[in-house]
């Protein structure tokens, strides 16, 4: 751990930085100004979309890893990091939503990547 210490809290630093200076000079000013009209399409159609796209990298995320469900539980904390703790933190999310979203989150891509993995001949399945 000790060996990794020094690029772990350089990518902090990075991180921090490039967040503070996107969110405050670049994302931040056009949400400002950039009020949504409505939904784009019904909510049976958002969540159609969303899932192949999210199955799409998923699968990406699996032939880099080699293992499904570790590519399922990568995709589920990265969203929970995101936008479960990132907005508890910031107080746009309750602790009983945030909890229920990240419950929902590990639930979905855990069932996800249980059954491509069982589908996927074990040629995603490499041992480690």
């Amino acid at each position: 751990m000790s060996e990794r210490m020094k690029p772990i809290l350089a990518a902090v630093v990075t991180g921090i930085a490039v967040n503070f200076l996107g969110l405050t000079y670049f994302f931040g000013p056009l949400q400002a100004n950039d009020a949504p009209a409505g939904p784009m399409v019904p909510a049976a159609a958002a969540l159609i979309v969303t899932s192949i796209l999210s199955v799409v990298l998923y699968d990406w995320v699996v032939q880099q890893m080699g293992h499904a469900m570790k590519g399922a539980m990568t995709v589920a904390l990265s969203q929970i990091l995101l936008v479960d703790v990132f907005y508890l933190l910031t107080g746009q999310r309750g602790m009983a939503v945030a909890g229920a979203s990240a419950v929902l989150l590990l639930v979905s891509w855990g069932a996800i990547g249980a059954v491509y993995g069982m589908l996927s001949d074990g040629e995603a399945e490499v041992a480690g």
